[in-house]
């Protein structure tokens, strides 16, 4: 028991023994180790570190210990760096080398990238020249099938049907609101709403001169703005609406201003069907029935349309006629419209509208007028 307490406190002393007291046996493999019961009292105990040199550690308790523990020492070395005390100088000649090599990677990375640069501006170039080529080719495409596109139905299909010879109900195009009026009255249908316009140019320059004057509430400058018009001969009717109503059918006549002579440039024609009928055989029929005479109709009274797919009949760039039947009631539709007419008229506002100034309030410098 005594032996074992010996060996236990012989290890504890060997941790902080003096590094110059240890010493490294290697045992032999025909030595027996001493250990178990048998084992005898050890005298010395040896460690092999590998980053150290043969260290000693002394199993006598009684030496003063005044060195430094061992991990601590370890540590320091590894700490220390070992700088040769005479650096090693290049010859002149290597300093030239070298500087010449750096140099040669100087330039050549200069080089570098001039090439990426030249690159770059290679491929934008390229790119550009698809694009104008793409360009060029597109254009000529459009140009070729612009020449192939007729700029009316006239170089389709030939003489077209004047549809300014065509009436809806007695009324036709290009006739003023009374005789409108008069004629559809004469096939029974009745007026149902008038509408009145002014040119939009003139309401601007009529509604500033209304707030001029010190009106500001809205009944006030309307009335203000249609007495002006009424003066100067712009107030006009700008549609009228009519109806049927023991055959349901509706009519729309819409006019031109009077600096177009306030004629009518476009009839818009509805007739509904009976929503009464349900889905039966007999009800059916009776659509069909209504289909057939409607077409029936139309062709009768304005030929054959010269375009069979959208049954139009003129030249819808100016004018023309377009029957439609559509929905589970069939309901029926005709537009008979001129739109020479409604151009003239818009450019005809736009051009008189050049020489209407409105009155503006800046102040801050001369005007064209005071000049």
């Amino acid at each position: 028991m005594k032996k074992s307490y010996f060996i236990v406190l012989s290890l504890f002393l060997s941790f902080s023994a003096q590094a110059e007291d240890v010493y490294i046996p290697l045992f032999e493999d025909d030595v027996k180790p001493n250990l178990g019961r048998d084992a005898q009292p050890l005298k010395e105990l040896s460690i092999l570190p590998e980053s150290l040199g043969d260290v000693k550690i002394s199993l006598d308790d009684t030496k003063k210990q005044t060195s430094k523990p061992i991990q601590q020492q370890i540590k320091t070395e590894k700490e220390i760096v070992k700088v040769p005390s005479n650096p090693i100088s290049l010859s002149p000649k290597q300093n030239q080398i070298s500087e010449e090599n750096k140099q040669l990677s100087e330039k050549l990375k200069q080089n570098a990238e001039k090439f990426q640069q030249d690159l770059a501006k290679e491929q934008a170039e390229k790119k550009r020249l698809e694009n104008e080529k793409k360009m060029a080719e597109l254009k000529k495409k459009q140009a070729e099938q612009q020449k192939l596109m007729p700029e009316s139905l006239t170089d389709i299909f030939g003489n077209l049907h004047d549809v300014r010879t065509f009436d809806i109900a007695g009324v036709a195009l290009g006739m003023d609101v009374e005789e409108a009026i008069e004629m559809a009255q004469e096939n029974g249908y009745t007026v149902t709403k008038v509408e009145h316009g002014i040119p939009l140019h003139r309401t601007t320059i009529y509604e500033q001169n209304c707030r001029l004057a010190k009106l500001y509430r809205t009944d006030v400058i309307k009335n203000c703005i249609i007495e002006q018009a009424k003066e100067d001969e712009l107030y006009y009717v700008s549609s009228v609406t009519f109806a049927k109503p023991q055959t349901a059918e509706f009519m729309q006549v819409l006019f031109s201003s009077p600096l177009t002579d306030n004629l009518s440039y476009k009839v818009y024609y509805e007739n509904k069907g009976d929503n009464s009928l349900n889905f039966t055989r007999k009800n059916l029929a009776k659509k069909i029935s209504r289909r057939d005479a409607f077409f029936n109709m139309l062709y009768d009274n304005y030929g054959y349309p010269d375009d069979k797919e959208l049954l139009i009949w003129g030249d819808s760039q100016t004018a023309y006629m377009q029957a439609l039947m559509r929905g589970a009631n069939y309901d029926a539709y005709l537009v008979l419209e001129d739109k020479e007419l409604s151009d003239n008229d818009l450019m005809d506002m736009h051009d008189e509208g050049k020489d209407l100034k409105l009155k503006h309030n800046f102040t801050f410098a001369p005007s064209d007028d005071e000049e």
